[in-house]
């Protein structure tokens, strides 16, 4: 089995590498508080507490479990609590701790994910939900990673994205939020790659690297990356997990 990755290398800048716009982020909370206010969420991979220390603020109880000390320590500074060190796979949970549970931007690092997703049916009562950010536009990254295929070079993550599980199970709901329109300097893009601070570039030799910047650089530098941003909140009843889990079994 491939070995599960971990942010730790970029934990000083991941919040403001994936963070959401204030706009998207207070759509995406009030929609949370609509379908959770009152009841006892977890949240496996926490890290940082991108979307747990605003819940927890907003007034629901969220229970945060991570394996990785640097991530949950810029979360903590930021307010984040309710903090359990823990591997997904195995929750140190009796079953049905909580109404509801969620992933975002974790499976994928994870080999054994079908685990996490059992383990999160058993120690649910009601909902899994995960946010999937889907866009009218490929990222630079996506163009980042066509060079590198080009060169030779090709990585696939060990686990499997949340933006993938409707492709296996159909959701009982999906509530979409926007479109959210989104302007970023290609030049911050363009230094955020360069830093290699997303999980799909940390493999690429570094000869390959370089080329699939500089070619960047000529199409990007000094521009303006323009897209639109919509956003799913996808709900699963949690008893029906574990189909979802064996659909790659």
């Amino acid at each position: 089995m491939a070995p599960r990755l971990s942010f730790d290398r970029v934990a000083t800048v991941y919040d403001e590498t994936r963070s959401l716009r204030p706009r998207a982020l207070a759509r995406l909370l009030a929609v949370l508080f609509d379908e959770f206010g009152g009841q006892k969420v977890l949240e496996v991979g926490v890290g940082t507490g991108r979307f747990a220390v605003p819940l927890q603020k907003s007034g629901i109880r969220v229970i945060g479990v991570d394996i990785s000390r640097p991530m949950v320590e810029f979360g903590l500074a930021k307010g984040l609590r309710d903090i359990v060190f823990a591997d997904g796979a195995r929750l140190p949970f009796v079953a049905r701790s909580f109404d509801a549970a969620t992933t975002n931007h974790v499976l994928h690092l994870i080999p054994n994910w079908p685990e996490v997703l059992r383990e999160i049916a058993r120690v649910t009562r009601e909902t899994y939900f995960t946010v999937i950010e889907r866009s009218d536009r490929r990222s630079i990254n996506f163009e980042y990673v066509q060079f590198v295929r080009e060169a030779g070079f090709e990585w696939r993550h060990p686990g499997i994205h949340e933006r993938d599980l409707p492709n296996l199970l159909k959701p009982d709901l999906i509530i979409p939020l926007g479109p959210f329109d989104e302007t970023s300097p290609g030049d911050v893009l363009l230094r955020e790659l360069k830093d290699r601070v997303f999980s799909n570039q940390w493999a690429v030799p570094e000869a390959i690297h370089q080329d699939a910047i500089a070619r960047l650089r000529k199409e990007w530098a000094g521009k303006d990356f323009v897209r639109s941003t919509t956003l799913e909140v996808t709900f699963w009843r949690a008893d029906r997990l574990p189909e979802l889990a064996h659909a790659t079994d």
